[in-house]
């Protein structure tokens, strides 16, 4: 009777462990790799300091002292963790596998100048979220010039990203048809470019010529628009449609240098389109929007 059950009951037991294997398993989700300071002193001699590692990631140790790289300890006699590398002012650890909760690998780091504090005591544990990738330890006294000249370092860190930034900016203005309209790279070289003297209606907004470049697969439409109001007008909406049939033209674009024209100025203003969707010459309707709708400009018909 039981031989007869187990032939019944194995098989079974065989099927769903195959089963089990077979589901795919929830891949884990990558941590948040941390950068960390750590300042050592008298006080703290003797008392751990807890660092997040995990497998997959490698956790680097930099020191402002030097490290007897020749006495450097690693309690871990299962070859979870790895010294992949040991240098005399910085340590890098692999691991290989997870720890489990409430396990950690002590990392015992001996100076080699003699002084106070003498050696530094790390408790390696794993967190399922997060990984110091990189831990800086502070040893000596940070003094007032230490202290200035990071703060200088900063300081040129912070000028130099600001001059990327404005050269990113730059390169964004003079980018694109549009861009190249405002930059005033654009020539009529290589284009089909138009240009005509157009009528509009407008609250206090009266547009100059305007000149329209064309190629396969974009479309400009420039003009210089003089603001006679009494308010500041930004343009932030364009509407550009052919007359003929009322199709709408895709409008990619509304853009200008200035942040806005101020009473009594004028400023260039660039409608950029996607590929031409209408015949060569057709007239098209333009009507330009600020944010409110308060103020508009409509120019009914030139050719584009």
């Amino acid at each position: 009777m039981f031989s007869s059950l187990a032939r019944l009951v194995l098989p079974l037991v065989f099927l769903v462990g195959l089963t089990a294997a077979a589901q795919p398993q929830e891949p884990l989700r990558g941590r948040e790799l941390k950068r960390r300071r750590v300042m050592l002193s008298s006080a703290t001699f003797g008392k751990p300091v807890v660092l997040h590692v995990a497998p997959g990631y490698l956790t680097t140790l930099e020191f402002d002292s030097p490290v007897d790289r020749d006495s450097v300890v690693l309690g871990d006699p299962g070859g979870q963790i790895a010294l992949f590398e040991v240098n005399g002012r910085s340590i890098v650890l692999k691991p290989a596998m997870e720890l489990g909760p409430g396990r950690g690998v002590e990392l015992t780091v001996p100076f080699a100048d003699g002084a106070v504090p003498s050696r530094v005591a790390f408790s390696l544990v794993t967190h399922p979220a997060e990984v110091d990738a990189q831990v800086m330890v502070s040893r000596l006294p940070r003094t007032a010039d230490a202290i200035q000249a990071e703060l200088d370092e900063v300081r040129a860190s912070c000028a130099a990203k600001d001059a990327e930034l404005d050269a990113l900016r730059a390169r964004n203005v003079a980018s694109g048809p549009a861009g190249m309209v405002l930059a005033g790279f654009l020539r009529e070289e290589g284009y089909r470019v138009g240009s005509t003297v157009v009528r509009s209606s407008g609250e206090g907004l009266v547009p100059e010529e305007v000149v329209t470049y064309v190629s396969s697969g974009w479309g400009v439409v420039a003009l210089r628009v003089r603001n006679t109001g009494a308010e500041p007008w930004t343009p932030t909406e364009a509407r550009l449609s052919m007359v003929a049939s009322g199709e709408r033209v895709n409008v990619l674009a509304v853009r200008m240098k200035e942040p806005r024209i101020e009473p009594g100025g004028a400023a260039l203003m660039v409608v950029e389109t996607g590929a031409p969707n209408w015949p060569e010459g057709a007239a098209l309707r333009l009507e330009l929007r600020d944010k409110d709708g308060g103020r508009r400009l409509l120019i009914p018909r030139f050719p584009f």
